[in-house]
This record gives structure tokens, sequence and C-alpha cells, in this order.
């Protein structure tokens, strides 16, 4: 499905307990920074079949990371809008959205569940290609 909507898929899983059974999350890795992007940029993907219909949230795969503006502090938080698409501190955070035009961001963070059950929404996390994140080819 997301290699037909958005191209370049070289990887599509879903995640599993220890018995395999689903846990509500999956993993798709793109091939080019211009798929990912677009994969990023939907945010939702509404799945129909005949048996059933969901709508999958769409997040960028998230890494431990050091703050994009300061270079200094650990970047828990990351803006998903492709005007920032990078990691923050809270510091850096709060100074960068302070800004009325892009108040309205709001921070994605590492989900750290360990089998806690199933999500409430299916979420997949995309993977970003291999090539350095600076040398996005879009």
């Amino acid at each position: 499905i997301f290699n037909d909507l958005f191209g370049g898929v070289v990887y599509a899983g879903i995640d599993t307990d220890k018995h395999k059974y689903p846990i509500g999350s999956g993993r798709v890795t793109f091939n080019s920074s211009k798929s990912y992007m677009k994969a990023v940029a939907a945010a939702f993907v509404e799945i129909k079949c005949s048996k059933f219909s969901k709508k999958v949230q769409v997040d960028p795969y998230l890494e431990d990371s050091l703050c994009s503006c300061c270079l200094l502090k650990q970047g828990p938080y990351f803006c998903r809008d492709l005007a920032c698409f990078k990691y923050f501190c809270r510091h850096c955070w709060e100074l960068a959205h302070s800004n009325e035009f892009i108040r309205h961001h709001k921070p994605l963070m590492r989900n750290n569940r360990s089998g806690g059950g199933p999500a409430t929404r299916p979420i997949i996390s995309l993977t970003p290609p291999t090539s350095k994140l600076g040398d996005r080819d879009m």
C-alpha cells in the first residue's frame, strides 16, 4: 500500500510481541528521501479493504539525537512540520516555537512503550533512506 501511494518502499513490517501477536505498530523503509518526505507529509493513511477499514497514523522514526539548533543537549522533541523537521531540546523548542507562525506545531517524542498493550491507533514509523539527513534528494 505504501509503495503504491509513495513509491520507493524497500521494507515494510508489522511489529509483534514475543508471541508474534501484532502490537499495533509497524515500520516502512524507503530508498529515496522524496518518497519518505511524501509519506511523512501525509501524516495519516486510510486503508480500506473488503473486510475492514483502518486509519493509520504515519510518523517519522525518531532516534536519540542532539538538538539540531544548539548541538549541546539531547533533543527529545521532534518537529514533524516540514518547515522545521528537526530535533530540539526544551529550551530551543520554546525559543523557536515562540514565533506566532509556528506556535501551533506539536512536538513528537520517542515512544518508549515496552509491550504495554496495543496502541490506540495503529502507528507506522517511517525510516529515512540510508543517506545522511543533510543529503536529502528532494
